[in-house]
């Protein structure tokens, strides 16, 4: 009985794999006829793949009614279904048309002279630099004022060519960058004398005079450290730092 099951087993598997074999095709140009190298041919049937060779030339196995995709870039990717004559045809010929690309017409001048360009470029009111694309944060103003990494963005030169010249070569842009940088550094200065101060660090450490003074000193804290941090953070650290320097007071 065992030995029967086996034998049925391997005609069964002998049968499936019979069904399908080899059929031999050409791949070319739908327009010019010329041969496709490279060509990928899938079977998503029986996920088999071929490429085509130098001359167009390809192998596959499949059976009829397999789905067999055609794919080549700057090419549509197509899809045919195995006929019977595939089989017994010398070869196959499948064609590819061109995945065609239709460009806006450019109109080509006379470029001025690179001083005057620039000028014109520095005198250009910049446009609405209002875009997004799915996936990327859209970029927030500063008033009328683009910070750097923002319109240097490639997406934003892509789509924003002369506002991005325009934020690069003038030096009003560049003022005005400037003096939001310098306001943000006073914000964020401001915010971290008003969370850490001497009378709140003399209450949580209870220490007095010139050793307070060395102890906040001996912090290091960045005003955008104090700034961003939570105040119990700040207070968790602050106490790790009190055992360290009343230490090395007792060492020295």
């Amino acid at each position: 009985m065992r030995h029967l099951l086996i034998l049925l087993f391997l005609s069964l598997s002998t049968l499936a794999l019979s069904q399908r074999a080899f059929f031999y095709g050409f791949v070319q140009d739908s327009t010019t006829k010329e041969e496709l190298v490279g060509t990928h041919i899938r079977n998503i049937s029986s996920d088999k793949l071929a490429i085509s060779d130098a001359y167009g030339k390809f192998r596959l196995t499949a059976q009829v009614g397999d789905s067999i995709v055609l794919s080549n870039v700057g090419y549509q990717m197509l899809l045919w279904i195995a006929k019977e004559n595939w089989f017994t045809s010398e070869r196959v010929t499948f064609s590819l048309p061109v995945d065609t690309i239709y460009l806006e017409e450019i109109v080509v001048g006379k470029l001025p002279e690179y001083s005057k360009y620039k000028q014109m470029i520095i005198d250009t009111q910049p446009e609405d630099t209002s875009f997004w694309y799915f996936g990327v944060p859209q970029p927030e103003m500063k008033g009328s004022v683009l910070e750097k990494k923002q319109y240097t963005n490639p997406l934003f030169i892509a789509s924003h060519p002369i506002t991005f010249w325009h934020h690069a070569f003038s030096k009003k842009e560049k003022q005005k960058r400037k003096m939001v940088e310098i306001q943000r550094q006073s914000g964020i200065r401001d915010k971290a004398d008003q969370k850490f101060t001497r009378e709140w660090v003399r209450d949580v450490t209870k220490l007095q005079g010139d050793r307070l003074t060395d102890f906040i000193a001996y912090c290091k804290f960045t005003p955008k450290y104090l700034a961003e941090t939570p105040l119990y953070v700040i207070q968790e650290r602050m106490l790790v730092l009190l055992n360290d320097f009343m230490l090395e007071e007792v060492d020295g």
